[in-house]
């Protein structure tokens, strides 16, 4: 599974009370077992994207254990693609 550099970050050093917002594609997981992984971690599917991929979010301290989750092909942030969640602030 490919984990881009910010990621690596959140899992090793995480800050408690920041969100992550995440770009996840799915090597052999299907909807469910991601929808339930992040149900484990407090996190949610926020829309999916092109070409099969899902932008999610959840608490910047369950980024470790969600990385953990079996059948994950790729994780980045959605910042480093562009993708933020845009906070209507």
């Amino acid at each position: 599974m490919y984990l881009s550099h910010p990621v690596r970050r959140m899992r090793d050093d995480p800050f408690e009370d920041e969100t992550a917002t995440l770009v996840v594609e799915l090597a052999d997981a299907d909807r469910s077992d991601l929808e339930a992984a992040l149900d484990d971690v407090d996190g949610a599917v926020e829309r999916e994207l092109q070409l099969g991929s899902v932008l999610v979010s959840m608490p910047e301290t369950s980024v470790d254990a969600f990385c953990e989750t079996g059948g994950l092909k790729r994780v980045e942030t959605a910042d480093t693609l562009g993708l933020g969640i845009d906070s209507g602030e």
